[in-house]
Order: C-alpha cells, then structure tokens, then sequence
C-alpha cells in the first residue's frame, strides 16, 4: 500500500515476498515455577527524542524481552524463513494467522523487580542508540481476556484496483468499531515482507476511540487525514492480498519499534522483526486490557 499526501507517496512495494509455508506457529512454553530471574537487553535507536526519553525507551524494551524470555514466548527460526522468495499463486498466505492469532497467543508477564545492569550511549550512521541491559525477576500476568471487550475493521470493500497511476488507483478506505473506550493502534501489513504504523502517526496522533460516539465519530476524525492510503502492485505482480491489522487497548500504552522513525516513515521493514516489536508490546499489557482485529483484502491489476 502507499500513503498519498498531495504528490508526496509514501511507501510502495517494489517486490513481493511471502513466507514458506513450512512453518507457521508461535511456540509458547511457561516456566516452572511462578517466577523467574532473567536477564536482558533492550535498545532505542532515535534522534527524535530526549536523553530521557531515550533512556526510558530502551529500559522498556529491555522489559519486553525479560517477559518473553521468563514466558518462554518465542519464534521458531524457520516461521519467517522464506519471505525473500515470490509469493506462490494470489490467495493469502500463512503469515496472515500470525498476526491475527498474536494477541491471543501472547500471554502476559509482570516484572515485580528489576535492576540496571549496565547502560551506554554509542551512535551508528550518527544516530545515538540508548542501549540498557536489566535483570528482572518476572511473574506470568494475572486475569484472563475481557469477552466484552471487541474491536472490528469493517472495509467498504475486500478488492481493489492498481490502475496503472497513483492518482487513479483505488484508495482503501475502512471503518473501525469498539465496544468500549480504548486507544487504537492499527497496522498494515504490506505485502514486500513490511509493515506500516498508520495510526498513531505524524498526521494522525489522537488514536481515541469513544464508545458514545461510535464508528462514526472516529470515522470522522479519519477524513480529516492530510493522505490517502492507495494501493499499488509492484512490477510483473497482477494480484497480491494485504492486511489492516488493529490492536484495541483500554490504556494508552503506544507501541515502540526501533525502526519506525521519520525516515522510515512508519514503515518496519520486515515481518519478522514486526512480529517480535508486537510481542515486545503485548507481552506487558494484560490480557483483559487489549484485544485485536483484521482484515484482508486483494488488489488487481486493472487490465
């Protein structure tokens, strides 16, 4: 997909990668005992931020990965393998139950103590890099998910045309749809082995959802967006399938990857490294605090 602002495009996919289809699962395991000490290390990679804020940043991931290590949440090594080969024929592919299934798969931790073990500041290509390593004594998260806590993505259509020029492709427009208040986080995962953060953004910080208001309130807040999000095939590829992907919190707990920057313009540039971003985030928020949603659609080549 691409971001249109005025002439300004952001994104596009220039190739098409997939995921083999020989594995596909998240392995979980749990601890034997009801707590764990573990430790870790965790990195923020910004110029756009504080010494403070950078510091902060860095401690956090640091955290996600202590929870999924003391979890025993992890990823097989051959889940991803396979995203540089061309996708094979046009249905969706397996990567798509990844994400779908991650809220629901990713089980919640807690860290009851933790300590800084270290902590430097270095740069690479002049960008500082706020690097922590922590030990954490962690505790699997209590409660279990919240069934009357519900987030949809309704689209005004499931296909969708490249017709040859960005100012006439099809944009895709959709409705989103909560049952209580909570912050949206929504996703798309492209189909060039990458993913965009759409909302929150530059353009589009107030990711509130109110009940009371409903789809139509936040539907309005949408059309006030400076861009449009049109599709576009990248060469010799006549259809491909993508997916918006939102993740519904009832707190404000916004998700952080080292890659989304301004340059990169929201975009992360892989699934792999998205996926384990996404577990970072999910892992310390309650089960019964966050619930998600998807949607996938098609996009045709115009003949």
């Amino acid at each position: 997909m691409q971001a249109s602002k005025g002439n300004k495009w952001v994104g596009g996919a220039s190739r098409v990668f997939a995921p083999s289809l020989t594995t596909a699962a998240v392995a979980l395991a749990y601890p034997r005992a009801d707590t764990s000490t573990v430790e870790a290390a965790g990195k923020c990679y910004s110029t756009e931020v504080t010494s403070n804020e950078g510091w902060k940043t860095a401690r956090q991931d640091a955290e996600g990965n202590a929870i999924r290590t003391a979890l025993g949440i992890t990823i097989s090594a051959r889940t991803f393998q396979g995203t540089s080969e061309s996708m094979k024929g046009d249905k969706p592919v397996d990567f798509f139950n990844l994400f779908s299934e991650l809220n629901s798969t990713t089980i919640s931790g807690r860290i009851i103590s933790e300590s800084i073990l270290d902590s430097t500041l270095t740069t690479e290509s002049n960008i500082p890099v706020y690097s922590a390593t922590i030990q954490a004594t962690v505790a699997r998260g209590e409660g279990e998910p919240d069934p009357s806590f519900q987030v949809g993505v309704h689209l005004g259509k499931h296909v969708y045309y490249d017709r040859g020029d960005v100012d006439r492709n099809d944009a895709v427009h959709f409705v989103i749809s909560a049952s209580q208040n909570c912050f949206l986080y929504v996703f798309d995962i492209m189909a060039n082995d990458s993913v965009m953060l759409m909302i929150p953004n530059a353009c589009f910080a107030d990711n509130t959802y109110s009940a009371a208001e409903g789809a139509e309130g936040f539907s309005e807040k949408l059309a006030k967006l400076l861009f449009q999000l049109k599709v576009g095939l990248p060469p010799k590829k006549d259809m491909t399938t993508e997916m918006i992907y939102t993740v519904a919190l009832k707190k404000k707990i916004d998700f952080y990857s080292s890659h989304v920057t301004t340059e990169s313009q929201g975009i992360i540039p892989t699934y792999q490294s998205t996926f384990v971003d996404l577990q970072k985030w999910l892992v310390r928020i309650p089960q019964g605090m966050r619930t998600s949603s998807s949607a996938a659609f098609i996009i045709k080549r115009m003949q």
